[in-house]
C-alpha cells in the first residue's frame, strides 16, 4: 500500500485530498493485484510499484468524480447522467500502471 505522505512528497500528486486518498489508493492496490494474478508484473525501481500505485488511485478518483450525459432526447428534452464507462477505465488503469511498471499481458505468474 501506498501512503499520503509518499504521494504528496515523492510522486509529486496534487489531484486527490488527503481524506479521498485512502480509498482510492486501496481500490487501485486491488487492481494491481489482479494485474499480478493474471500477468507478469515487474517493478524496474525502488519504487516503481508505489508510483504506479498513485498514478492510478489519481485515475480512480478522477473517474469517480467525472460525469457525463449517458444519453439525450431533444423531443420532449431527456437527459440522462452516468459515469465514465469501465471498460474506458480499465483501459486508463492499465496505461497509467504501464508507466511505471512492465506488465505483460497473457502470461501469468507462475
Amino acid at each position: 500500500m501506498v501512503d499520503y505522505d509518499f504521494y504528496i512528497n515523492t510522486y509529486l500528486g496534487s489531484t486527490i485530498d488527503e481524506k479521498s486518498f485512502p480509498a482510492a489508493a486501496a481500490r487501485a492496490a486491488a487492481v494491481l493485484e489482479g494485474y499480478e494474478r493474471c500477468c507478469r508484473v515487474h517493478c524496474p525501481g525502488p519504487d516503481s510499484r508505489r508510483m504506479a500505485l498513485c498514478a492510478m488511485a489519481e485515475v480512480i478518483h478522477s473517474y469517480g468524480q467525472s460525469r457525463f450525459v449517458d444519453s439525450a432526447s431533444i423531443g420532449s428534452v431527456s437527459v440522462r447522467w452516468g459515469s465514465r464507462g469501465g471498460h474506458a477505465l480499465e483501459q486508463e488503469l492499465l496505461r497509467k500502471a504501464g508507466i511505471y511498471l512492465d506488465i505483460l499481458r497473457g502470461v501469468g505468474q507462475k
